[in-house]
């Protein structure tokens, strides 16, 4: 099914009850070109990017929980770049930028929504 503005409203008259699922339940293969362990925002990420960057296709991804629950999904909902070590900063920043067109590729609304942060600092009053 693809998502499309036509297709939403379709499945919003009818209480959403008629939405296909998004995800297959297959038996485990004997072998796999890769296994990832947790599928939070890097193990999906990263299984993502193998089949569409090396062509992979033989690739298992392995969840305790739910998909995307990890600390991306969980925690903060952050995807961001500050990091405090410069040898990896352009690292987080490719990172941060391949999430720019992910809904597009996927199309599936990742709820990617770039936001900038100010922290601000007040040091203590002395008397």
């Amino acid at each position: 099914m693809r998502f499309s503005f036509l297709n939403l409203a379709k499945q919003a008259l009818s209480a959403h009850r008629n939405w296909p699922e998004q995800w297959r339940f297959p038996e485990p293969k004997a072998s796999y070109d890769a296994i990832i362990v947790g599928a939070g925002g890097h193990g999906l990420g990263t299984a993502y990017y193998l089949a569409k960057e090396h062509g992979m296709r033989n690739i298992a991804v392995l969840e305790k929980g739910w998909l995307g629950g990890g600390n991306t999904g969980r925690n903060t909902t952050i995807i961001r770049s500050n990091y405090l070590w410069e040898e990896s900063q352009g690292l987080y920043e490719h990172s941060v930028k391949l999430w720019e067109t992910l809904s597009e590729e996927l199309n599936y609304n990742v709820m990617y929504s770039p936001r900038g942060v100010m922290m601000l600092a007040l040091a203590g009053h002395r008397q």
